[in-house]
């Protein structure tokens, strides 16, 4: 079965008391108020070890805009993801970044600046980019594809990164859609999962229980005979010819 890690794009209360509900948090260094570095070393040790620091790279980090403040972000994000040892680096990318080949270039160019060996590193556009671009646009830059999976089936492959967002079918999503993503997250090593919204407890319970569940195959797997034609017709067939 899947490694579930199931958290929210934000730390809400204390970590002491988070860490009993939640294996996973998104942090966002600049574009919200994170402690000093002494602090997030504090937070690693007050976590067990398999839970999970994701750091979502700031805004201007996302506009790919060369230049001084550019650089200064990423710096003070790498060093925050490795203090926390953050098993997840996450960029996130404006509508306004096109599906260009100059976009695509940018995006090569940055992805070589991340670690590359013990972190997920992970790509959620936003805009007009096609399923199809952005799955080979992530293969190029070696990132996993950040998708809603209550949507959209994540690509093949061992590791799945999802957000369920607050608004749309994730707002209200019932038996048949957790079953649904339940298939699609069967086979997977690990999974990580942010939730929106204030159901992400609720959600991370039932999930787990559905992945537990061998899927149901039997009507899949029933062999299916045509029926024999009648004599009769038969008969019409060949008269025909």
């Amino acid at each position: 079965m899947a490694r579930l890690l199931v958290g929210l794009p934000s730390l809400q209360g204390e970590l002491q008391k988070y860490k009993q509900r939640f294996d996973l948090v998104e942090l966002r260094p600049l574009d919200t108020s994170l402690p000093r570095v002494s602090t997030l070393r504090k937070w690693r040790k007050a976590v067990p070890p398999g839970f999970v620091f994701s750091v979502v790279l700031p805004r201007v980090v996302g506009e790919l805009a060369a230049g001084s403040t550019f650089d200064e972000a990423l710096a003070t994000s790498l060093e925050v993801a490795a203090v926390l040892e953050a098993r997840c680096i996450v960029l996130q990318t404006p509508a306004s970044l096109r599906p260009t080949a100059s976009n695509r270039k940018k995006l090569a160019a940055l992805f070589e600046r991340l670690p590359a060996e013990g972190v997920v590193r992970c790509w959620e556009p936003s805009g007009i980019w096609e399923r199809e671009d952005i799955l080979a646009t992530a293969r190029t830059v070696k990132a996993i594809p950040v998708l809603d999976v209550a949507r959209d089936t994540p690509p093949p492959g061992p590791i799945v990164y999802t957000r369920l967002r607050a608004l749309g079918k994730s707002a209200a999503m019932g038996a048949a859609a957790l079953e649904r993503i339940a298939d699609r997250l069967r086979g997977r090593r690990e999974v990580f999962l942010i939730v929106e919204g204030n159901r992400a407890l609720q959600i991370k319970g039932s999930l787990a229980a559905a992945l537990a569940r061998k899927p149901d195959r039997s009507t899949a797997s029933a062999v299916v005979r045509p029926a024999m034609p009648m004599a009769n017709t038969l008969v019409a067939e060949d008269e025909e010819q």
